[in-house]
């Protein structure tokens, strides 16, 4: 069974017919954890969790410690729930172990696994997806991102205009937990009286990840390694995750790649704005990056990301060290 909204997993959960096992999986965070949230709400009560709920991060737990909880038989509820993150850190040993460990299951475990990504050519993925229930939540851009929003806040009881909405996207990153984060913050601003002031847009909500993203990537093109340590240290100190960082810099070398080649064709900025989806309000900073970047250096910049982006997600490297490096390597 595969799954791809909150609402179609809660609707299977509200039949009681549980699956023995879960997969969510996707880039979306906050609804990756929503996810897990109906799992365990559906499943076992508040008072029930400390008795017969198991919790276990990948890389950090052994294969064998985590099948003999989900084979150890529940305390006090009808049903065990063992949850399993960072599940893309599991090694293809590990990876079979959990696969051998499905067809033996406990009948009262339901196992949870929890990933970012994982790689569809592989074994692992591909039966995951015949043998158990996979709930995907792809990352959610543009408008798609401002529709949510809209729910968001509608759902709430409150309102706000469609332009606050869209600066709101604007400004708080590119994910749904960045957005939610701010618009949380907006209706606890406007309380009892239900209507969120445009005003209060520029006022509260925090400078947009694309923004640090951008000062990063700019003091790496000045040569500055003083100020893109800083940045890097500013954004990890922020609570984002350095895989997320890469992700977001690989991001921008492609934009300033394309915008420089649409400069070389002479093409208008207000296109450029929208084949390299730059936001109105940064467009004038980032040509002038993209005019003064050096091609080759964001090329090589691009390809070292990338080669980060593989360890991340293959090994328990440190992040933070890796980012470092590229830095001092570049600059």
């Amino acid at each position: 069974m595969s799954l791809q909204s909150l609402e179609t997993l809660d609707h299977e959960l509200r039949k009681g017919e549980f699956q023995r096992a879960y997969l969510i999986l996707g880039p979306e965070q906050y609804q990756c954890r929503q996810a897990v949230a109906l799992l365990k709400g559906r499943m076992l009560t508040p008072e029930m969790l400390a008795f017969d709920y198991s919790e276990f991060e990948a890389g950090e737990t052994q294969a064998d410690e985590i099948v003999e909880a989900a084979n150890t038989f529940p305390m006090v509820s009808k049903r065990r729930v063992v949850l399993v993150t960072r599940v893309e850190r599991l090694s293809d040993t590990e990876q079979e172990a959990i696969l051998s460990a499905l067809d033996s299951l406990s009948p009262r475990t339901i196992l949870i696994l929890v990933a970012e990504d994982l790689d569809r050519r592989k074994k692992f993925y591909k039966v995951l997806q015949n043998k158990i229930c996979v709930a995907e939540f792809p990352q959610v851009k543009g408008a798609a991102l401002e529709r949510w929003a809209e729910d968001f806040v509608r759902q709430r009881g409150y309102r706000m205009s469609r332009s606050s909405i869209q600066k709101v996207v604007q400004l708080a990153g590119t994910d749904i937990q960045s957005v939610a984060a701010e618009l949380e913050k907006l209706l606890l601003y406007s309380g009892a009286a239900k209507e969120v002031p445009d005003e209060a847009v520029g006022d509260l909500v925090r400078e947009s990840r694309q923004q640090r993203i951008f000062d990063l990537t700019d003091a790496v093109g000045r040569r500055d390694r003083v100020g893109a340590l800083k940045s890097l240290a500013n954004l990890l100190s922020l609570g984002e995750s350095p895989l997320l960082v890469v992700a977001m810099m690989a991001r921008q070398c492609r934009q300033v790649l394309i915008a420089q080649e649409c400069l070389h064709q002479g093409t208008p900025a207000r296109e450029i704005a929208s084949v390299a989806q730059i936001p109105p309000f940064m467009l004038d900073q980032f040509l002038r990056q993209a005019r003064s970047a050096n091609p080759a250096a964001i090329r090589e910049m691009f390809i070292r990301l990338a080669g980060i982006d593989r360890k991340l997600k293959s090994s328990s490297a440190d992040g933070r060290i890796l980012l470092e490096h590229l830095i001092c390597a570049l600059v």
